[in-house]
């Protein structure tokens, strides 16, 4: 007899959501750096085929791919705030954006990025 533990709807329903939520928030931060699915993976140890799960929100990170992907994000000026209405919100520090790469620029306008504030 197989008996399987009952886990709330709802708490499936968060956790699929905060896995959508961080996947939105790679595809952004490697937008905004314009790297490849390789050059970031290759920035946190990780494969393109495991960023392009993550990305796609297929995957759940291990902590410690998570606590890579922040430390990248931290260390390139990239911050996240998540909002308590759900969503969340990013912070470029000045610079970025000011580099001069063709690449970045192209996977701004992937992305539909169509204006940058600036916060310093």
């Amino acid at each position: 007899m197989l008996i399987e533990p009952r886990v709330s709807r709802d708490l499936l329903e968060l956790v699929r959501l905060e896995r959508r939520a961080f996947a939105a928030k790679v595809r952004m931060a490697r937008a905004v750096l314009g790297l490849s699915q390789s050059d970031f993976g290759a920035s946190v140890g990780l494969t393109q085929r495991a960023i392009h799960k993550l990305e796609q929100g297929d995957t759940e990170p291990r902590r410690a791919t998570v606590r890579a992907i922040e430390d990248l994000w931290r260390a390139e000026g990239i911050e996240f705030e998540d909002l308590p209405e759900g969503g969340f919100r990013v912070t470029v520090r000045t610079g970025v954006f000011d580099r001069e790469d063709p690449r970045s620029h192209a996977a701004r306008t992937q992305l539909g990025v169509t204006s940058v504030a600036y916060r310093s």
